[in-house]
């Protein structure tokens, strides 16, 4: 009997590999362009990292278990806990503002569907210790960038922005109660996917509270709202404007968000957000850190390597290598792996049969690993310390001496 991958997991083969690394290679390069440094920490952490963060009720949505040790620990399923860890452990030592990023492996045991998986590799990216509001901008243009460099843009993308101390004046304004504020909030975030949560807002609040609620979803009062003002002039200034747009839906449910909450979505709400992320300022010392405004935001693969094959953007599969070493005669064979050896000293990719094949064998197999290149190593050739380089897209070849195989722009 065969074995498949558990519900929510996923293979990654050659061609699926390559995508994956060539979108966290992006995640990388855009994080490293605005100055963010990469850190890491532990797969398991203790379970209750998770649960002072989010309450008990998170636990079923964790791999949680006990350890041989008869601790409770849970798989990591964010970063979050473990930034503000590592962060209270070195915080005197550490220059302000922190700008931190990672791209991980994570875990959360949900319903697997479109977009959403229980393993999955995340983009995070937090400035700690940064109060003002251009730091929040600064992380939308980073998340921005690192998805214009895949190639989408603002005609794929829409930024829509609001704030947590906005929305918790407006409701206070409707006397709507501390302690219902967060289930209002929870109701709101899910307005545009959820038909019952309407109802669920209307029985809450009443018809007319609800109802105008309902209106500032439509039309967002910006003339209340001068921190989003600010906000927008400063996107303007990174060049940003045209992805933002204000929307009072976007409350990011959870309670410790406590300014700027903003989700980026594929134009066409074809798909869940590709993105979202906040300013926490409470969150750090909450968890035991040192009292510092934080912001942050998170960027799964899943959704987003389904929205650049809909968009026709997806990152070519496994990509070829340079040459393929091919001995003519099975005598061949051990210069082959001399040759070999010399051109991946060079910094070339280079691959070879491990026994004697045809000629005509060995260019099918250079052409099944996509090499661009095929070095033919012959007797006569050889003897006088040469090979031949064909290149396989033109069929042009070359006499070229084994002395010249160190170079690094051979091929």
């Amino acid at each position: 009997m065969g074995h498949q991958t558990l519900p929510g997991f996923r293979d990654f083969y050659p061609e699926q590999m390559s995508v994956r690394r060539q979108i966290e290679a992006t995640w990388h390069a855009a994080s490293c362009a605005a100055g963010f440094r990469e850190v890491d920490g532990p797969t398991l952490e203790s379970l209750d990292l998770f649960t002072q963060k989010s309450g008990d009720e998170i636990v079923g949505q964790l791999y949680a278990f006990e350890d041989k040790g008869n601790r409770q620990v849970a798989l990591r399923p964010e970063m979050t806990p473990t930034l503000a860890r590592m962060i209270a452990a070195r915080a005197g030592g550490l220059a302000k503002p922190i700008k931190w990023y990672s791209v991980q492996r994570f875990f959360r045991y949900e319903r697997p569907q479109r977009g959403r998986t229980r393993e999955f590799f995340q983009w995070n990216v937090d400035v700690v210790g940064a109060a003002e509001p251009a730091a929040d901008i600064d992380a939308i243009a980073v998340a921005v960038d690192g998805l214009r460099r895949l190639g989408l843009d603002a005609k794929d993308l829409v930024v829509r922005i609001n704030d947590r101390r906005f929305v918790h004046e407006l409701l206070a304004g409707l006397e709507v109660a501390p302690d219902q504020e967060i289930e209002v909030l929870g109701c709101i975030d899910k307005l545009e996917r959820n038909s019952k949560a309407s109802e669920r807002l209307a029985h809450m609040l009443g018809a007319d509270r609800a109802r105008e609620i309902s209106g500032w979803c439509e039309n967002l009062p910006l003339d209340r709202a001068p921190s989003l003002g600010e906000l927008l002039e400063i996107a303007d200034e990174y060049g940003l404007r045209g992805y933002l747009q204000p929307d009072f839906r976007i409350v990011r449910g959870l309670a410790y968000y406590t300014g700027p909450v903003w989700e980026i979505f594929a134009r066409g709400k074809t798909l869940r957000s590709v993105a979202g992320g906040g300013r926490y300022d409470n969150l750090i010392a909450t968890l035991g850190g040192p009292d510092l405004p934080a912001l942050g935001f998170a960027m799964g693969d899943a959704v987003l390597t389904e929205l650049l094959e809909e968009r026709g953007l997806l990152p070519e599969g496994a990509a070829g290598i340079d040459a393929y070493v091919i001995p003519v005669v099975p005598e061949m064979l051990a210069p082959a792996r001399d040759v070999a050896r010399r051109l991946r000293e060079a910094g070339a990719q280079v691959d070879l049969p491990y026994g004697a094949v045809k000629p005509r064998r060995g260019l099918k197999d250079a052409d099944r690993a996509g090499a661009r290149h095929a070095v033919l190593i012959g007797p006569d050739e050889w003897a006088e310390r040469s090979v031949r380089i064909r290149d396989l897209g033109t069929g042009d070849e070359r006499l070229v001496s084994v002395d010249e195989l160190a170079s690094p722009d051979l091929l």
